[in-house]
């Protein structure tokens, strides 16, 4: 509450906002903590393949030929 429109907040997931209320176990929650990192925020989606993913398994390749 007391960032609340203070100081800036990155928050990153892979889940879309309806499965928010499945992974944090209460619908009731989770609508007003959406309503409130939104509110005044950015929403900015990705689309396409991992860097992350796609670095790891090249991580795997090497280490396997080697």
């Amino acid at each position: 509450m007391s960032r609340y429109e203070r100081h800036a907040t990155i928050i990153t997931s892979n889940r879309p906002f309806d499965d928010w209320a499945k992974l944090l176990g209460d619908v009731v929650v989770v609508a007003p903590l959406l309503d409130r990192l939104l509110h005044h925020g950015h929403l900015l989606k990705f689309e396409g393949k991992s860097w992350r993913l796609k670095e790891a398994a090249a991580r795997a390749v090497r280490k396997d030929c080697a």
